[in-house]
């Protein structure tokens, strides 16, 4: 069993841990996520997007560089690798077989998909819509 902090890309202080079974998949650990991230996440989980936040350098991403993250226009964060959820955790191109979590340490970036809006906005042009001048 190993402990990975998780925080939701544009969601400040989101982080939280998540336990899960290193011999598991990462697609098993979008479920533990959803299931762990305590009401944070609503979203189905097969819809998460996760992300390795390690830095090109190699080093763990912290809150502050959490923070830091910028996106591109998917939502995506831009330099980290997007984890395929057929791997093992402990594949070695995710946290490897030797995986030691540190203290301050994030290690998964969670991109949750955009929410649709079902009413029009008045950006949408919709006739009879209220407009402010």
């Amino acid at each position: 069993m190993v402990t990975l902090y998780c925080a939701v890309v544009g969601v400040a202080g989101s982080a939280f841990p998540v336990d899960i079974d290193e011999g598991q998949k990462v697609g098993d650990l979008k479920k533990s996520i959803k299931v762990q991230s305590d009401g944070l996440i609503t979203d189905p989980w097969p819809k998460l997007q996760l992300f390795l936040a390690k830095t090109e350098g190699g080093a763990w991403l912290d809150g502050a560089g959490v923070a830091a993250v910028t996106v591109d226009g998917g939502g995506h964060p831009q330099g980290f690798e997007l984890m395929d959820p057929t791997l093992w955790i402990k594949n070695a191109k995710h946290f490897g077989a030797n995986f030691q979590p540190g203290e301050g340490q994030i290690h998964v970036l969670v991109v949750v998909p955009e929410q649709g809006t079902s009413a029009p906005l008045v950006s949408d042009g919709v006739s009879g819509a209220a407009t402010v001048d």
